[in-house]
C-alpha cells in the first residue's frame, strides 16, 4: 500500500527596509551656444564652427533670400567641430549648435 503525503507550504513575505542612498552631485550645467557661419557666395558653402571648449550638438541653414533651390549639403564637419551648408544656388547660412559645461 502507498501512502500520499501531502503538504501545505507557507510562502512568507520578507521584508526588507528600505536603504536610503545619497545621490550622486549633480554635474555641471550644460549651456548651448549657437554659433552663426557666414553667408556663403551663390552656390558656395558657409560653415559654423564651434569655438574651443564647446563640442557640437547639431546644427542647421538658413537660405537667404536669393537662393532658389535645394540644399545640395547639410551636415557637421568632417571633424564634428562645426556645422556645414551649400545650397544649389543662392546663399545659404549654417548654424552649430555647440554646448560647454559650466
Amino acid at each position: 500500500m502507498r501512502t500520499l503525503s501531502t503538504g501545505l507550504l507557507l510562502a512568507a513575505a520578507v521584508l526588507v527596509p528600505a536603504v536610503l542612498v545619497p545621490a550622486a552631485p549633480a554635474a555641471a550645467a550644460e549651456t548651448a551656444k549657437v554659433v552663426t557661419g557666414p553667408p556663403s557666395s551663390p552656390g558656395g558653402t558657409s560653415t559654423a564652427t564651434c569655438p574651443n571648449g564647446t563640442h557640437l550638438t547639431g546644427g542647421g541653414y538658413r537660405l537667404q533670400p536669393d537662393a532658389d533651390g535645394p540644399v545640395r549639403a547639410s551636415g557637421p564637419t568632417a571633424d564634428a567641430t562645426g556645422w556645414s551648408a551649400q545650397a544649389a544656388h543662392g546663399s545659404v547660412v549654417a548654424f552649430a549648435v555647440c554646448e560647454t559645461e559650466d
